[in-house]
C-alpha cells in the first residue's frame, strides 16, 4: 500500500559564523531586526484510520488535518440484542494507523462528532449528550483505546452523569509513535466502541414452597423454600402508542333473534430502528518533536 506522506517543519535561528561586514552587523543589531533562517526538514509522516464497518477504506490526513470515521446507526441496533442480567457489551472496533520518520513522532486525538440521522438531522455528540427518542439516547457508549493485541473485552468503568450517552477514556495526545522511533513501517493502533443499552429489571419474579410432614412419632415437620427470578423485557424505544382494533358481530338465529358480540384487541407501535442514526468520530493527528516530546503544529508540505 502507498502512504501519503507530508514533510514536517521547524524554524530555527541562523547563526552566523563570522561576519565579513562588521558594520552591517551593528547596523542590523541596532536597528532590533531580525533575519528569517531557511526551514529545516526534520521527517516526514502520514496518518489514516478506517472502522471494521461504515468507513471501511484508510482515510488519510490531507496535510495534518483530521480524518472523519463512520459508525453506522445498523451497528448501534446491535444493542437491541442485549437480553438477560448484565449482558456483554456490543463492540465496534477501528484502526489508526501511521509513521513519522526523522525527529518527529506522532500522536492523536479521537473524539466523537455527531450523529447524522437519515433525513440529514444532525445531532452534536461534543457534550456526550444523543438526541432523545435514539436507541444512542437509551445506550451508553464508552471510547477507549484497545489492550494487548486489539482486545476490547477490557471495558472502562465510568462514573454515570445524568443525562450524558458518550464517554470518552484516554482520547488525548494519545502516543501513537514517539518521537524518532521510526522503525521502517507503519504503527496500527486499535481502538474500541463499546455500547450498552441501559437496560433496567422491570420487575421480579419470586417463588416459595412451604411443605408440612408428620412423623412416625407424630411430630410435625415444616420446611419453607423461596427463589426469585428477574424479568426483563428485550431492549426497544418508546413505543408511539396503541394500534385499536374492535369487531362488532350480529348473527340472526333460527328463532329470529338477534345475537350480537363486540371485542376489542389492541397492539403497541414502535418505532423503526433502522432508522438510527450513524455516529461521525473524529481522529486528529498531532506532530510531536524529539527535543520537547509535546505536540506541534506545523506547516506540512506535501
Amino acid at each position: 500500500m502507498t502512504y501519503r506522506t507530508m514533510h514536517a517543519f521547524t524554524a530555527g535561528v541562523a547563526m552566523a559564523a563570522a561576519l565579513t561586514v562588521t558594520v552591517s552587523a551593528v547596523a542590523l543589531w541596532a536597528a532590533n531586526r531580525d533575519v528569517p533562517a531557511a526551514a529545516i526538514g526534520v521527517g516526514a509522516l502520514s496518518m489514516d484510520a478506517f472502522g471494521q464497518s461504515g468507513t471501511t477504506t484508510p482515510q488519510y490526513s490531507d496535510d495534518g488535518g483530521p480524518v472523519t470515521l463512520v459508525l453506522p446507526g445498523a451497528d448501534i441496533i446491535g444493542v437491541m440484542g442485549q437480553t438477560g442480567v448484565d449482558p456483554p457489551p456490543v463492540i465496534w472496533r477501528f484502526t489508526v494507523r501511521g509513521y513519522a520518520n526523522g525527529i518527529a513522532g506522532l500522536d492523536v486525538d479521537v473524539t466523537v462528532d455527531k450523529q447524522i440521522a437519515q433525513d440529514g438531522k444532525t445531532t452534536d455528540l461534543s457534550s456526550g449528550v444523543a438526541d432523545p427518542g435514539t436507541l444512542l439516547a437509551f445506550s451508553t457508549m464508552t471510547v477507549y483505546p484497545a489492550s494487548v493485541n486489539g482486545d476490547c473485552s477490557a471495558v472502562p468503568v465510568v462514573t454515570p452523569a445524568p443525562g450524558k450517552n458518550v464517554y470518552l477514556i484516554d482520547n488525548s495526545e494519545r502516543v501513537l509513535q514517539a518521537p524518532g522511533a521510526f522503525s521502517g513501517a507503519p504503527v496500527q493502533q486499535y481502538w474500541c466502541v463499546a455500547m450498552d443499552f441501559n437496560n433496567r429489571p422491570d420487575a421480579t419474579y419470586g417463588n416459595e414452597v412451604q411443605a408440612q410432614g408428620i412423623a412416625d412419632d407424630s411430630t410435625v415437620h415444616n420446611a419453607i423454600a423461596s427463589w426469585q427470578t428477574v424479568v426483563e423485557f428485550p431492549p426497544s424505544l418508546d413505543p408511539i402508542g396503541p394500534y385499536v382494533n374492535q369487531a362488532d358481530v350480529v348473527g340472526t338465529a333460527e328463532d329470529g333473534t338477534y345475537s350480537r358480540d363486540t371485542d376489542i384487541y389492541q397492539a403497541m407501535i414502535y418505532p423503526d430502528p433502522n432508522q438510527e442514526p450513524d455516529v461521525t468520530i473524529i481522529v486528529q493527528p498531532r506532530v510531536t518533536s524529539l527535543g520537547s516530546g509535546a505536540p506541534t503544529s506545523p506547516s506540512p508540505q506535501r
